[in-house]
């Protein structure tokens, strides 16, 4: 676990782990059960490295998880108003940091208030939620990471500014949710669809066309 990931975790691990040992110090076998939960969220707030050559041609997944839409929205970075939207659900066993789909620079970073509804209902769809702006090579790529029904928090690992390159970590999602990947339409070539299984920095979700 990195120093970020137990920074997310360490409030989520702690109080189990506290309350199984003390159980435990005076007698009781249901301490094990704290002990358990606390060794879950240490695997929940896990942050493996991943290493590979990415090219400047492809968008790679923001997150684990299971594309759950492939739609067209509006989106005010983008030419014309209109994105292509890739929306990934991320289930508990998941891990949650998110990753860029891109190189470029951080343009802007919004915390747009909202509620919070299990990601598989569509209300989920005005829950909290915070959205990333990236300028890349290929034009802009917006991350919206949002929020879910347990824990409603949302770690955000970048400024306004940064350089960030492709699989580069973004953020963390707690306990679960949905990350969205919008970018211009008709800009690239879509790669996956509703059902498919994801890896944040490693699966590309859209391949962009010959510049013209």
């Amino acid at each position: 676990m990195t120093r970020r990931g137990w920074e997310a975790a360490r409030s989520y691990v702690l109080v189990p782990l506290f309350a199984g040992l003390l159980l435990l110090l005076t007698g009781r076998r249901s301490g094990w059960l704290g002990l358990l939960a606390a060794g879950g969220m240490l695997a929940f707030f896990r942050d493996p490295e991943r290493e590979m050559d990415r090219r400047t041609d492809v968008l790679y997944a923001a997150a684990d998880g299971l594309i759950r839409e492939v739609d067209e929205v509006f989106d005010p970075a983008m030419p014309g108003g209109r994105a292509t939207r890739i929306s990934t659900f991320l289930s508990l066993h998941n891990v949650h940091v998110n990753r860029s789909p891109a190189g470029g620079t951080v343009r802007e970073i919004e915390e747009i208030g909202g509620g919070y509804y299990p990601a598989l209902f569509k209300r989920s769809e005005e829950n909290r939620r915070n959205r990333i702006e990236i300028s890349g090579g290929r034009g802009p790529v917006v991350v919206i990471q949002k929020s879910g029904l347990i824990a409603r928090r949302i770690s955000i690992w970048v400024e306004i500014g940064e350089r960030v390159e492709p699989g580069g970590k973004l953020g963390l999602i707690h306990l679960g949710s949905r990350t969205d990947v919008l970018f211009p339409a008709g800009t690239a070539e879509t790669l996956v669809s509703p059902g498919d299984k994801v890896h944040a920095g490693l699966t590309p979700l859209a391949r962009y066309g010959e510049p013209r």
